[in-house]
């Protein structure tokens, strides 16, 4: 877990004085008028969004300012990333026993014994955010539900005080400025000095929020996301998400059921969004990659966890992922990279090894493979410019992918001429359609029915998902654009469940979902909002046209 350090301050709206929000509570009594301040979830949401964002991502001890102006308010924020400490002394607290802290309510300060406010997160913050787990330093007065107004505070003693009439001492706790005498009975008004004393101008204190990063969105949620870089489903039926918001360091890998319960997040795996792609593994879980890394990873399909990582080999007699475009895992373990447009296998320790077990024109193998260059400097044929045992294939243009059927797919994005290809594992050459799209950028996806699906655009630029037909030998217009009745609107990319169940997605938390029968069961609000300007623009565009007719 992080810390996250607040120091936040406003004015009071009834009498406005200044009003520390030294805690994260909903009600805040003013000292000065004794009257409270309503802060609700929606408040705070909006308050802190920017800092649970921006702070995981900075260096530890860089903080940043902000002034926040809402409603009747005007806030003074600071948010930095910063491990919770003594306030007095400035000594880290032992983050690792936060539990134990938690269950008693505080821990004292290991070098000055300053006690230190430590609790959960409660249900206001855990419906806002989920992944804040614990805070520490709050002010714990400001915390309670029905506190007395002129009452000290706890960090705060009664004091003794002379009676000027009869010298005797009385014990002042501060709730009313005007005592009575307990030996004569005189009413004394307590002199400023001593107010203040006991009544301490409250200044703004600093506070922890403990974040787990790979916490769960809460229940109906799921992760935000303006990057996509990949999306891929299981053969149980899971989804796979490679995302990042503002691509600085913020990549992360999550997993959805096919329910669109969120399984698990991962944002501690260090990989930058732009071109890094997930493949299925043969034993079901996820390998990482990115052309620009000589790294592979492989982490847990069940919680994300990292499980492997190869190191690239810098002479490239083994596996280096530098260069690599595509990559899918073959059921025996072995891996089939497209690296500077070369194919090469690999077994799963990294090991090059023989790229096709059939034998080209009845006589040799193609062993390995060709030699692996250092640039994808030159030329390389197309999907329908190959045959059997191909060694070479452009992976700039071609995405593949391994069937639930247990064959090889290579689909060529090109956008007149791209053809979908269907390989043995072997290498042999099966058959090569014409795909009746032009803009396509995904990789083609099987059900367990046997249909292909493909997303892409016709000449029109209207978005399409279509499905090829072993039995009929045809493709089929299963899903058209928005501007056609549809409900498309530039999705790129899909994955498909075994059932058939599609996910199609693109940037910005843009997602829908259709079922087997192909009815929408799923559309994100970003989504909804998108269709319905779009259907706005062009109810305005009709009406115009329709004017200017008249």
């Amino acid at each position: 877990m992080l810390g996250i350090c607040i120091e936040l301050k406003t004015s009071c709206k009834h009498c406005s004085s200044p009003l520390m929000l030294n805690a994260f509570t909903e009600d805040i009594l003013c000292p000065s008028c004794y009257k409270f301040n309503e802060f609700d979830g929606e408040e705070w949401k909006n308050l802190l969004e920017d800092a649970m964002q921006e702070a995981p991502k900075m260096q530890i001890g860089e903080g940043q300012p902000s002034t926040i102006m809402r409603g009747q308010y005007t806030y003074q924020l600071m948010y930095g990333r910063q491990e919770p400490r003594c306030a007095k002394c400035k000594t880290n607290i032992d983050v690792s026993k936060i539990e134990e802290y938690s269950a008693k309510g505080k821990v004292t300060c290991s070098k000055c014994s300053t006690e230190i406010f430590v609790r959960k997160s409660d249900e206001l913050i855990a419906e806002n955010f989920s992944n804040v787990k614990y805070l520490v330093g709050e002010d714990d007065d400001q915390l309670k539900k029905n506190p007395e107004p002129g009452k000290l505070p706890t960090s705060a003693k009664p004091v003794l005080f002379t009676c000027p009439s009869c010298a005797g001492n009385l014990e002042i706790d501060g709730t009313d400025r005007m005592v009575s005498c307990k030996f004569c009975d005189s009413q004394i008004y307590l002199p400023d000095d001593l107010w203040l004393r006991l009544h301490p101008v409250k200044e703004v204190s600093r506070w922890y929020m403990l974040v787990d990063e790979n916490a769960l969105p809460p229940a109906g949620k799921m992760p935000e996301w303006y990057y996509l870089s990949d999306m891929i489903a299981d053969k149980d039926g899971n989804i796979y998400f490679a995302t990042a918001n503002d691509g600085e360091n913020d990549f992360m890998v999550w997993s959805l059921d096919k329910n669109l319960n969120a399984r698990w997040i991962r944002k501690d795996i260090k990989f930058h969004y732009e071109d890094t792609r997930l493949e299925i593994s043969a034993d079901g879980n996820i390998y990482i990659y990115n052309p620009k890394r000589h790294s592979l990873v492989k982490i847990s399909s069940k919680d994300g966890s990292p499980m492997q990582k190869i190191e690239g080999s810098k002479d490239r007699k083994k596996l280096n992922m530098k260069g690599c475009k595509r990559l899918v895992a073959y059921p025996d373990g072995t891996l089939l990279a497209n690296i500077n447009h070369v194919f090469a296998r690999f077994n799963e320790d990294g090991e090059r090894v023989k790229l096709w077990e059939t034998k080209k024109f009845g006589l040799l193998s193609a062993g390995i493979g060709d030699d692996i260059p250092e640039s994808d400097g030159e030329w390389a044929p197309y999907v329908k410019d190959v045959g059997s045992s191909p060694k070479k294939i452009n992976g700039d243009f071609t995405y593949m992918n391994i069937g639930l059927d247990g064959y090889l797919y290579m689909l060529d994005r090109s956008s007149s001429d791209g053809e979908l290809a269907k390989y043995e594992l072997s290498g042999a050459k099966v058959w090569s359609k014409y795909i009746p799209l032009n803009y396509k950028e995904c990789r083609p996806c099987q059900d367990e029915r046997g249909y292909i699906y493909i997303i892409g655009s016709d000449d029109k630029s209207n978005t399409r998902v279509i499905r090829y037909h072993v039995s009929s030998d045809s493709f089929e217009t299963i899903i058209v654009d928005l501007m056609e009745g549809g409900k498309l609107q530039e999705e790129d990319t899909i994955a498909v469940l075994p059932d058939g169940t599609i996910f199609a997605a693109k940037f910005h938390n843009r997602l829908k979902v259709f079922s087997p029968s192909m009815e929408m069961i799923y559309r994100s609000e970003q989504s909804k909002e998108d269709d319905e300007l779009e259907l706005r623009r062009r109810k305005d565009k009709i009406e115009k046209d329709e004017e200017f007719e008249d």
